[in-house]
């Protein structure tokens, strides 16, 4: 018998509607008529799930009939079982790489979302990030310890990362009121965003050009005074919006 007959037969005799053949292979009911009409052929994935569900050897779903099969038969029949088992073992690791590939992505997306918009936790864990020993002078105790409870002694100020000038830190700690430090600046030990350490030091302990550098950005971003600064414009309006930021910031004359 050809194919079409044999599907046919075998579902009857399975006492199965073509609906029901349908959602057994994953296929449309309209599907499982095409190849009673002999308008339409499976595929060798659905051959295999037919040969399972009718009890039915691989070969006759293929040939047909149960005969003794020559060499050149075995040997195709052998192939196409060989074909479809390595195209599912395929598919299985498709999905694996596939899921690993996305997990990858989405852990990449998450360590720059964390570093642009300076979340401290994911930057704390951000392999490609390298700890980093920055300065600022110590603000105000109005700025340090708020009126609003709130923030819990937290503030914010722009760091410089660098002697050069040309990386910035905005980094938000706490440090706790001035013990009584001479001209004090504070010392933050930070990992992008994520500050581990911070502490008030001595302005002796700090060299003339980081104080040169904390002095142009607090200039800048604080008192709005650019005179002895040396920088461009586009620096100064992407300071506003931005956790870290490179560019050179310098005082003209060093005081």
């Amino acid at each position: 018998m050809s194919f079409k007959q044999d599907i046919k037969k075998m579902r009857l005799e399975k006492n199965m509607t073509q609906q029901e053949l349908a959602d057994y292979v994953h296929v449309s009911r309209q599907t499982v008529s095409t190849w009673e009409t002999g308008k339409n052929y499976p595929s060798l994935d659905v051959l295999r799930l037919l040969s399972v569900l009718f009890d039915v050897s691989f070969e006759k779903i293929i040939f047909g009939e149960e005969v003794k099969m020559s060499g050149e038969q075995k040997s195709i029949a052998a192939t196409i079982d060989q074909a479809v088992s390595l195209k599912s073992r395929y598919k299985k690791i498709s999905v694996v790489f596939g899921t690993a590939f996305l997990l990858l992505v989405a852990w990449i997306f998450t360590l720059t979302i964390g570093y642009q918009k300076g979340i401290g936790i994911i930057d704390r864990f951000n392999p490609f990030l390298q700890y980093k020993v920055s300065y600022t002078q110590l603000p105000t105790e109005k700025i340090i310890r708020p009126r609003d409870s709130k923030n819990s002694s937290y503030w914010t100020r722009w760091f410089s990362d660098n002697e050069m000038g040309t990386e910035w830190s905005k980094l938000t700690l706490t440090t706790g009121l001035n013990p009584g430090v001479q001209n004090p600046y504070v010392m933050a030990y930070h990992k992008g965003s994520y500050v581990k350490i911070a502490r008030i030091v001595p302005g002796s302990s700090v060299n003339a050009v980081m104080k040169s550098n904390i002095s142009a950005i607090n200039s800048i971003m604080y008192t709005k005074s650019r005179s002895n600064v040396m920088t461009n414009v586009s620096a100064v309006k992407e300071l506003k919006h931005k956790k870290h930021f490179t560019a050179t910031i310098q005082e003209m004359v060093v005081q």
